[in-house]
This record gives C-alpha cells, structure tokens and sequence, in this order.
C-alpha cells in the first residue's frame, strides 16, 4: 500500500473525495487529509508520502508552493494538482515542478480512480526497477567502462594538470562546467539483515545500487561524476556557482541518502570536502572528504559531514602520508584510543625488525611527530596537548622502541583527547552563539535555520544535530517556543489586538500565529487573554 495525503481547504470537497474512493482497492493508504499545505507540510517531515493530491488555491501555504518545498526534500513523491482554476500559469508552474497531473473541478470519480490506479502501477515499476537485485546484478555488469573509472580515480589521488583533464573529459564525454568544485566520499554504513548471508556479494550489490541512485542524482540530474574507488566506496565531484556549490552538494547527499535508505534498505555516510576553484583542485578536495568522512566514528552513521563541521584553517599544506602513518592519523583524527593504540604497536614492531640503524629509527619518529603536528595545525584543535608534551625534546631521550611505544601511545591518547574536547566546546560555543541570535531575531518572520547556521559557521545538516543536542529540541521548535513565550507574555501583560502581537512575535498571518498558539497551548490567544484576567492560568 502506497501513503496518499489529500489537501484541500474546502470541506465539501474533501468529505466528497473521502466518501467515494476505495483508497485500499485501488492500492493506497490516505495516511492524512489536511486543509492546508502548511499542516500536510508538517506531517511530510516525519512521514513522507509516496502521492499527494492539493489543491492550488488555499490558506497559509498554496499547492504549488507545498509541491515545491515536498519535492526539495522528498524527491519521489508525486503530486496531482487539483482545482478549479483553468489559469495556463498555474499550468504551466505545475509543470515546472514537475507535477504529475493537473486536474480540474468538478472530479468525475471514474476518472479519478482510473488515475489512482495507473499512478499505482507507475509506483510498482519504479519500487520494482530499484529493489530488484536481479536488475541491479544486470547493471552491474554493465557499469562504466574501465577506462573512465581509471582516470576519475586518479584525478583525484594523484596530480592531474587542466591540459590532460580537458582531453579526457572530452574522451569519455564528460565535464564539470563550474566554476566551482567540490569532492564528496560515499560509504556504505552496514548491511542489512537480508544481505548478511552473503556479506561480501550483499556488501558489493548494496555499493552498486547506492551508486545508481547517486549517479541519477548527482550526475543525471546535475551534471555531476559518479564512480567507484578501489577501497569500495563511491567518489562524486560536483560543480556548481561559488556561492551555491557547498550548499547544493550536501543538499544532494542527504538526499541521495534518504532514497537510499528507502529503496535499498540500508544507511550510508558522506564525507565532503572544500569547494576549489579549480578543477586540479579536486584531489585535494577528495582528501579532504575522506578526512571528513573518518569523523563518522564519533559522529556516528548515517550523516552527512563536511570538512568545515569538523576542522578549522585551510587544510593547503597537507603532507603526504605513508601507509603507516595514515593509518595512525586516521585514529587519531577519529578519537579511536583502542585503533590508536594497536596501530602504535604494530608500527613499533615494524621498527623493530625494518629499521637498520638508530638513527633510521629515529627519524622515523621524528617524522611521525611532525605528521600529527600538521594534523593539529591543520584542525585548529590540540595545539596545547601537543607542545605540553614536548615531543621533539622528548623524543630523543628515549633509548628503546619499547619505551617510546608506551610513550607515544600515552602522549597520542592525551592529544585525542585534548581534540575532542575542544572540539565539543567549540561546538556548544558555536551554538550558543546562534541560539543568542535566536532570541535576538525571534520577531522576524523571515528567520531561517540556513542564517542561523551562518552565525555558528556550520552547514544546515551539521547545526541542526549540533542545535538540537545543545538545545534539547530543534530549531524549529525552540523559535516557536520563544514565539508563544513572548505572545503569551504580551496577552496578559498587554492590551495589543491579537495580529499587533502575531506581528511582534514574527507571524506575518493573524490566523496562522491563533492556530499556532492554540496547537501549543491548548486555548486561542482570545481565551488565553480572558484567563489570564480571571487569574485561572496555572
């Protein structure tokens, strides 16, 4: 059974459509009936539909708009438009926001289930064309030509000029048109109980598919790159203008990850990295999402993390690591003791029974020192951890590699920690700071999660997990909450009509702030006044 909002203000309307249609014989749910695109809005966010069925014309939020801000996150519901307007703009927005149908009143019934049924059987191809292995073991074996997924790889692990990029793209009939340029890491997160029985094939299948739905996002729709990189994960290069290239791509992850989820069964992660202005730049930016990417350790899965989030400064002068060192790095960037520890143990053996002198030894490590003194550099957290210890003083009054073992992994643990805990209070800094702002700019109906995420200097995805720890509720909820605060506040305290304080509080619609208000108290700001003068408020 599919889920199928109907929104229309007219209660005749409505009840008629309720009334006649079978919903369940012709395959659908109606999972809620709403009188306004505003409310059908609000319940989308936490149950997404497969079909809505709107009216145009109606309060506090039209059709066309509630088509528009469903479709940006939601991107495979469908939407018919209904109403009794024969206006070609209407029409032809419609078809703008890619709308499925546009019907007039009144409905003939017949016709109308007709339609239910062939947008049933539409929704049965596309969830059969995604979920069916078979299809997906076909075009696997179909993927992209080898040659194109060899010079991708190396555009962005190695050093590729614009001369050779450009004959290339033009080779296999591919480019980024800019002139802004971003990386992004696609990993998968965990299997699904289904694929457990074959974790290797069930692991490789579940990479492909997510590939698929990527590539139809990212480079279908927006002339982005999709391919496969050795380590088994999915790289994306995407371009777009300056100003919008950062924002555009973690839009596109997150929703890449929530059809994923939805027609794979299984979560992924995103790494992204700086936005380059030049298309060279890439593999730098490619670095960058994998470091991005290794903070899923601490930040936990299914997440989409920009290198921004989770570092300060620049990241330009990045050394490049051997194996080892890698290794090493990566746990201590992730915050991972245990992995820190074992991989500072294996690295000492190796010492041991590679290292032909001393001295060999030695600069080995003084190596290793300099590697996590850019890496601190590098993130902007740690510096203190890392000269307490003095490492470059110390180090050399060390006399064996078992002593240096055990201090370079009590020294490391302390650096980790140092990161992590400057880290969090950056980030509860970070949102105080917007909550302040908040609180400062409640009164204007024109505040947006995407400026309060500006002030703390993170990216939607990242403030909003951040806020909503900080805070203990959403963005969302902790302005609204501020809002009725203050309007209750002003009703009892006040003689202000009911629109001066809807207005004062940042709700430009009378009607919407009493319905508002009532939701969260449980009177009409009207019944609130009178109580509030009889002294019966608790």
């Amino acid at each position: 059974m599919y889920k199928l909002y109907l929104i229309d203000d007219e209660d005749e309307v409505r009840e008629g459509i309720l009334a006649k249609t079978d919903w369940a014989s012709l395959g659908f749910e109606l999972a809620g009936a709403f009188a306004n695109g505003r409310d059908a809005l609000e319940a989308a966010e936490a149950e997404p539909p497969d079909l809505i069925i709107t009216d145009i014309c109606m309060p506090f939020m039209d059709g066309l708009e509630l088509t528009k801000r469903i479709g940006e996150r939601h991107r495979d519901v469908k939407t018919v438009i209904l109403t009794g307007y024969e206006d070609f703009e209407y029409a032809k927005r419609a078809i703008s926001l890619k709308v499925h149908e546009y019907l007039l009143k009144p409905i003939n019934f017949h016709e109308f289930a007709e339609l239910l049924g062939r947008l049933r059987r539409e929704l049965d191809e596309e969830r059969e064309r995604r979920e069916d292995l078979a299809r997906i073991r076909l075009q696997l074996n179909e993927s992209l030509p080898l040659l194109r997924e060899k010079f991708l790889e190396r555009l962005v692990t190695s050093s590729v000029g614009e001369e050779e990029i450009g004959r290339k793209f033009r080779l296999f009939g591919i480019g980024l048109d800019g002139p802004a340029y971003v990386a992004l890491v696609m990993d998968i997160d965990e299997l699904p109980p289904e694929a457990a029985g074959d974790r290797e094939w069930g692991r490789e299948l579940l990479r492909f598919g997510a590939a698929n739905i990527a590539q139809e996002i990212f480079e279908k729709e927006r002339g982005g790159l999709v391919f496969g990189t050795k380590d088994e994960r999915t790289a994306i290069l995407f371009s777009d203008e300056a100003a919008a290239c950062s924002v555009a791509a973690q839009t596109l992850a997150m929703q890449a990850a929530r059809s994923i989820e939805k027609y794979l069964k299984t979560r992924v992660s995103f790494g992204i990295g700086r936005v380059k202005d030049r298309l060279p730049e890439l593999a730098s930016s490619y670095m960058e999402a994998i470091t991005a990417l290794d903070y899923r350790f601490l930040l936990g899965r299914n997440r989409v993390i920009a290198i921004d989030d989770v570092q300060r400064g620049s990241g330009r002068n990045r050394l490049c690591y051997a194996d080892w060192e890698k290794k090493l790095l990566s746990a201590l960037k992730a915050g991972n003791e245990e992995a820190y520890a074992a991989r500072m143990a294996e690295w000492i053996e190796r010492l041991k029974s590679e290292s032909p002198s001393a001295d060999k030894g030695y600069a080995s490590i003084q190596r290793f020192l300099v590697s996590v003194m850019n890496l601190v550099e590098e993130t902007g957290y740690g510096e203190a951890a890392f000269e307490a210890g003095r490492p470059f003083a110390r180090a050399p009054s060390i006399k064996t590699l078992d002593e240096m073992k055990l201090w370079l992994t009590e020294w490391g643990i302390g650096v980790m920690r140092e990161m992590e805990s400057l880290r969090r209070t950056d980030a509860h800094a970070q949102a105080k700071l917007a909550a302040d702002f908040i609180r400062e700019r409640y009164a204007d109906p024109n505040l947006s999660l995407q400026e309060a995420a500006q002030v703390a200097c993170m990216s939607v995805n990242y403030f909003s997990a951040v806020f909503k720890q900080y805070a203990g509720e959403t963005f969302i909820e902790h302005l609204t909450r501020l809002r009725i605060e203050k309007a209750r506040e002003l009703l009892a305290s006040t003689a202000l009509k009911s629109y001066e304080i809807a207005e004062r509080v940042g709700y430009e619609d009378p009607q919407y702030f009493s319905v508002i208000f009532k939701r969260n108290v449980g009177l009409t700001p009207k019944e609130y006044r009178a109580a509030a003068k009889e002294g019966k408020l608790a």
